[in-house]
């Protein structure tokens, strides 16, 4: 008998996999956790200084209702990431207060919009809580995470319900559902659309396209009402340069659905209202503003992995290298004012080695 089948008559002791514990506080945060829950921190305490103002100005229930969920559970997140912070002594981020926005002042988008605005946040959220989900090692980060993207989800699902029911969700057009399987014998006219010719767009390519066009119109909205109101002209200046940008890259993209004889979403213009007063800070507007162009980059680089056609791979490719550099503009103004917090970084061996 050989040792294999020694150890099947004698039966194997199994361990008890029960008797595990952890006390995860124990167990150091890795540089990706830290990371995401810093960057969270930021974003989140953002989000807890333009909801109390968009609740505020909302009066229609149904709306109301979604903007109150969205601020409940920003609020959660930012209390839950500082007491993750302060059980491993790390410091919390300043991120934004009280100081950096006015409930009081007078409206400056409508409500359509505001709801709008935040389903757009709350699907950059489904994305970025993914990834930090799959990012966690330590078991409480993890759950923290999920539970996160679980609050995204819903959130998305609470709007789209709002927002379909009042016929402002923007749905990407319809296609015609084929009668069979195909598959793609000629190569060339796969990846054709630089020269000649355009094979028509996939269904994948028309989403990211409508995406980006939606995404982009969004923020231009919220960019001319915070141009409209700041009173630096150098924040004013920047916001501008970026709205005529946002400008320019949606004609693109909407001439690309409409050759394709497809209509792109509806422009969101006259959302923003004729008030002056400005409910936001400086410093938060061009931290949002920041975001919003790294959000933009993100979906640049979603839409060249799954857009085959020549033409876009070409387009969303430049609008990536375009964003990239102009986003730099924006964090030298941020550092000259004083206003970027320093991510955390790995320690300075060299630097250290001198001291």
């Amino acid at each position: 008998m050989n040792n294999l089948e020694e150890m099947a008559d004698h039966g194997v002791e199994q361990a008890n996999y029960d008797a595990v514990r952890h006390n995860w506080q124990d167990i150091s945060l890795t540089a990706a956790e830290i990371g995401e829950l810093w960057a969270m921190y930021l974003a989140e305490s953002m989000s807890t200084c333009m909801l109390p103002y968009f609740v505020a100005k909302s009066k229609d229930p149904d709306i109301h209702s979604v903007l109150q969920f969205s601020l409940d559970i920003s609020v959660q997140h930012v209390q839950a990431i500082a007491d993750i912070f302060n059980g491993v002594n790390f410091p919390v981020p300043n991120g934004f207060t009280d100081q950096d926005f006015d409930v009081n002042a007078k409206p400056l988008y409508s409500e359509p919009f505001m709801l709008l605005y935040t389903t757009l946040m709350a699907h950059y959220g489904v994305l970025g809580f993914g990834l930090a989900f799959t990012s966690s090692s330590r078991p409480d980060i993890s759950e923290f995470f999920a539970a996160c993207l679980d609050h995204s989800q819903e959130m998305t699902q609470r709007a789209h319900t709002v927002l379909l029911a009042k016929g402002l969700l923007p749905r990407a057009p319809n296609i015609p559902i084929p009668d069979r399987v195909e598959y793609v014998h000629d190569v060339s006219s796969f990846y054709k659309g630089l020269i000649g010719d355009k094979r028509p767009l996939n269904a994948l390519e028309i989403e990211h396209l409508f995406v980006n066009i939606v995404s982009r119109s969004l923020r231009n909205t919220l960019i001319t009402g915070f141009e409209q109101c700041t009173k630096s002209k150098l924040v004013k200046d920047y916001l501008s340069r970026y709205r005529l940008m946002n400008d320019k890259e949606i004609d693109v993209l909407t001439k690309i659905l409409e050759d394709n004889d497809l209509s792109g979403p509806p422009n969101y213009d006259n959302h923003v209202t004729e008030s002056l007063e400005s409910p936001f800070s400086d410093k938060l507007m061009m931290f949002h503003t920041t975001v919003m162009i790294a959000n933009a980059i993100s979906s640049g680089g979603m839409a060249l992995a799954n857009c085959t056609r020549g033409d876009l791979i070409l387009t969303f490719g430049r609008f990536m290298a375009e964003l990239g550099e102009f986003a730099k503009d924006g964090v030298n103004l941020m550092i000259k004012q004083g206003w970027l917090e320093r991510v955390p970084e790995s320690a300075n061996r060299k630097e250290l080695s001198t001291q």
